[in-house]
């Protein structure tokens, strides 16, 4: 047995003060972004990463959640965050306690891989292991993204579409889709972090044959596709506006999410503009996912 100095990692201890009301919320943004277990302790909420694989950016990358935090519930003055540096043993596997298995529509179940995820005869598991990517199905976006492909695909005749995945993060809404049958699945991100987890998920769950994961932007991606899907933020879905529309068939279906209620407006106008159709519109919480097609 190896002494505790052999065993223990140097861990990066984030803390974030909020209000309480608010604590949930700010949980589930980080623990989407980082994957990661968050702990909710007044004043606010504690997280972990390991050093020895912290991100180049990680704080800027923290610094955006939490300007997304401020601006969604409108607070104010700028949040100050503050970390330190922590020698322990059990972190590693500590956290793992907040992330177990989530059931995501009526047919996904979004499960690490350490858990068990108690699925039934139609139930569909998307095992997925934590890293640097946005995408473990806790946040509203993904899970309407997730819900949006579970009721679409039951309301369809044939599911051997194809589908293409803009901002993929941890691979989770390529991994559902391929879970579903598409029989074309192309997934892109512009961070390379996100395009290494994504890879080893899809791996995981055995459809590396299925989904054509590439670094970069739906710009580079070539073909039209029976279903884009966007999970990214209003401003960037804005400006990919005639680059999304481009990349649908003539009777394909347009979905976006990442919008907050209160952006919805804006992109409404981008995709009209491109002369599609607003068909759908789902809400969860603050956020909101709207659909297009050209007829």
């Amino acid at each position: 047995m190896g002494s505790f100095l052999e065993n223990s990692k140097q861990w990066k201890c984030v803390e974030i003060p909020c209000e309480a009301v608010y604590a949930d919320d700010l949980a589930a943004l980080v623990a989407e972004r980082f994957a990661v277990g968050v702990e909710i302790a007044a004043p606010g909420v504690r997280f972990y990463l390991d050093e020895c694989s912290l991100p180049e950016r990680w704080e800027s990358q923290l610094q955006g959640v939490i300007e997304e935090f401020a601006a969604l519930f409108e607070l104010h003055p700028p949040i100050a965050w503050q970390s330190h540096s922590i020698t322990d043993a059990g972190w590693a596997d500590a956290w793992k306690v907040h992330f177990k298995p989530l059931r995501v529509g009526e047919r996904f179940i979004v499960c690490p891989t350490w858990e068990e995820p108690g699925a039934g005869e139609h139930d569909l598991v998307i095992r997925i292991d934590p890293g640097q990517a946005f995408g473990t199905g806790h946040h509203e976006t993904t899970r309407l993204c997730l819900e949006w492909l579970d009721h679409w695909d039951r309301n369809r005749a044939n599911s051997n579409g194809s589908l293409l995945d803009v901002g993929t993060g941890s691979g989770i809404l390529a991994i559902g889709a391929g879970l579903l049958g598409f029989a074309e699945i192309v997934a892109v991100d512009i961070d390379p972090e996100a395009v290494a987890v994504a890879e080893e998920n899809i791996a995981r769950n055995r459809l590396t044959e299925r989904v054509r994961l590439a670094q970069g932007s739906a710009v580079d991606v070539p073909g039209r596709f029976d279903v884009v899907l966007a999970n990214i933020q209003a401003a960037p879905l804005i400006e990919l506006a005639p680059v999304l529309t481009g990349k649908l068939k003539s009777t394909g279906t347009l979905v976006l999410s990442g919008v907050l209620v209160e952006q919805k407006e804006p992109v409404r106008v981008a995709y009209a503009k491109q002369l599609l159709n607003p068909r759908l519109e789902r809400t969860a919480g603050e956020w909101c996912l709207l659909e297009f097609d050209r007829n």
